[in-house]
C-alpha cells in the first residue's frame, strides 16, 4: 500500500511540475514578443525560445518523478 501512495504522489508531482513549467514558458513568451523587452530565436519560435531560456532541468525532474512514480505503482500493484 505504501508503494502505491509513493507511486501516485510521484506521478502527480511529475505531472504538476511539467504543467507548471509549460505555463511558465507560456507566460514568459508574452514578454519575448514585446518590442522593448527582448526578442526570440526565429528557428525555435516564441514558445521554444521561452522553454530554452527557462531550462531543461524542470522538464528532466518532472520526467524522473513520473518514471519513478510509474515504477512504484507497478511494483505496488504486483504485491
Amino acid at each position: 500500500m505504501k508503494k502505491l501512495i509513493i507511486g501516485g504522489t510521484g506521478v502527480l508531482s511529475g505531472v504538476i511540475l511539467f504543467g507548471m513549467t509549460l505555463i511558465a514558458a507560456a507566460v514568459y513568451s508574452l514578454y519575448l514578443t514585446a518590442p522593448d523587452i527582448g526578442s526570440y530565436d526565429t528557428n525555435l519560435g516564441v514558445f521554444g525560445t521561452a522553454l530554452k531560456e527557462i531550462g531543461n532541468i524542470p522538464l528532466i525532474i518532472s520526467l524522473l518523478l513520473f518514471i519513478v512514480g510509474v515504477f512504484y505503482l507497478i511494483k505496488g500493484i504486483k504485491e
